[in-house]
């Protein structure tokens, strides 16, 4: 039935529905799930209800912030849908490390609605700035799992006067709540920290955090992109998939980094990491090793796949 109030033309939405994301195909009011979406100033809100037990809670970081198509997507937010759990998705459209009066308040109105509450099993993950985040609202479920990579505690300068880092993120309100991960991230049950023990600034980030709760794990020679060094390995889903089921170990972790060595960011993490300790010397066998391992690789590809193999 038409509306009393539509005009004759009802405009030209050609093309319109290939450029919706796939959350809102979810909760829109003909979709399947339940969910919002809320935008709050420079940060929106995010969820779809699937999954009644569990719920992943992402946090935007740099790459992802200031995204300017409609067709947006919350970090994590396909993978987190092929595995049926539950979204709340924080997006971020610049560098805010999540300083917002509102998103603050709405945040924590959902913990005082019984939102988390909701969930059995609540993990909460991000990478730098997205790591900050998860870290400081972690207490708004508390038993929950963190998952940061290589996040930061604070840019607050009072704090941290020695981070000279993310310029225009410590350039926000740091007056506001939550502005210390630090006084936040001991309420979860379990916090995995993963960064790379050779750099120096994210290492006095971490060591920031109280030490009951977290587990470092070592990701050595992946620098500052830890999370991006393991999608190249393919194992940045089965982190979180490991954590989410429970199952996230540190022997795990190490037996299958292992392989680390032969992604190319690793090697060029590491030549900067021995130049900046004045061992220039060391970079030519560091070269040659790497580019050994990858022929080595292809010729074991290609002997697979030759006729008689």
């Amino acid at each position: 039935m038409a509306d009393d109030f539509e005009d004759d033309a009802a405009g030209d939405v050609s093309g319109l529905e290939e450029k919706l994301p796939d959350w809102y195909r979810e909760i829109f009011p003909a979709g399947p799930r339940d969910g919002f979406y809320e935008k709050l100033g420079e940060h929106a809100l995010i969820h779809v209800a699937r999954d009644p037990g569990t719920l992943v809670v992402t946090f935007d970081n740099l790459s992802d912030a200031g995204y300017p198509g409609y067709d947006i997507r919350p970090w994590a937010e396909k993978f987190i849908r092929d595995n049926g759990w539950s979204h709340l998705g924080v997006v971020a459209q610049g560098p805010t490390w999540f300083r917002d009066a509102r998103l603050i308040a709405r945040m924590e109105a959902l913990r005082d609605q019984g939102f988390f509450e909701g969930y059995a099993r609540v993990v909460m993950t991000g990478t730098s700035m997205g790591g900050f985040g998860a870290l400081a609202f972690a207490d708004l479920a508390p038993g929950c799992e963190v998952v940061a990579f290589s996040p930061q505690t604070t840019l607050a300068r009072d704090l941290a006067p020695w981070e000279r880092r993310f310029a225009r993120g410590r350039d926000q309100d740091w007056s506001l709540p939550r502005s210390d991960a630090a006084e936040h991230s001991s309420a979860a049950a379990k916090v995995w920290v993963i960064c790379d023990p050779f750099l120096q600034e994210d290492m006095r980030q971490v060591g920031r955090l109280p030490r009951d709760n977290v587990t470092l794990l070592k990701a050595f020679g992946q620098g500052h992109k830890t999370a991006l060094v393991l999608r190249r390995m393919e194992l940045l889903k089965a982190v979180i998939a490991r954590a989410v089921a429970g199952e996230l170990s540190e022997d795990w972790y190490y037996r299958s980094t292992r392989g680390r060595k032969d992604i190319y960011l690793y090697r060029k993490v590491m030549e900067d990491h021995l130049a900046s300790r004045g061992k220039e010397h060391r970079i030519p066998r560091l070269v040659a090793a790497f580019k050994a391992r990858r022929q080595a690789q292809r010729q074991a590809r290609a002997a697979a796949t030759s006729p008689g193999s």
